[in-house]
């Protein structure tokens, strides 16, 4: 299955955030354990580290996003995938950017917390509860363990 990661999906991961941690947790350890290619867009990159390194410092952001770039795939955009984005309208750039990126690399979803940004995606935005529930049905169940280390 390939996936590419909304930005809320990731930040939820790298920050905890919660009540989205376990969910957003899972769905990276798809990706850990082969059942799923999670993709982010490298648009993506920049938000995140701008938001994380507000926290965290601009070294320790870049460090934090390059530590779990292993268990993640990159979908670039190209100049054509953004100004055909910007002929699009839509109300988010980015969201649109995204779902160009996940069209580009034949994605079976985008996996995002605000699917109503992705109305107008070809590629059907889930949850990650949503996703959570179909792995399930297909007798795949993830666990978040926390260590002390």
């Amino acid at each position: 299955m390939i996936l590419i990661l909304d930005s809320n999906v990731l930040i939820d991961f790298l920050t905890k955030r919660e009540p989205f941690y376990e969910e957003s947790s899972k769905v990276f350890l798809m990706g850990v354990f082969g059942d799923s290619d999670n993709y982010l867009s490298v648009p993506m990159l920049t938000d995140t580290q701008y938001i994380l390194a507000k926290d965290h410092g601009s070294q320790d952001a870049q460090r934090l996003i390059e530590e779990n770039l292993r268990y993640l795939k990159l979908a670039g955009t190209s100049a054509d995938d953004a100004c055909w984005c910007l002929q699009q309208r839509w109300d988010d750039f980015e969201d649109c950017l995204v779902a160009r990126c996940a069209e580009n690399i034949k994605a079976d979803y985008i996996v995002t917390r605000d699917k109503s940004g992705f109305k107008n995606s070809l590629v059907p935005p889930i949850t990650p509860a949503e996703l959570i529930a179909l792995m399930e049905s297909r007798g795949k169940t993830y666990q978040v363990v926390e260590t002390s280390c």
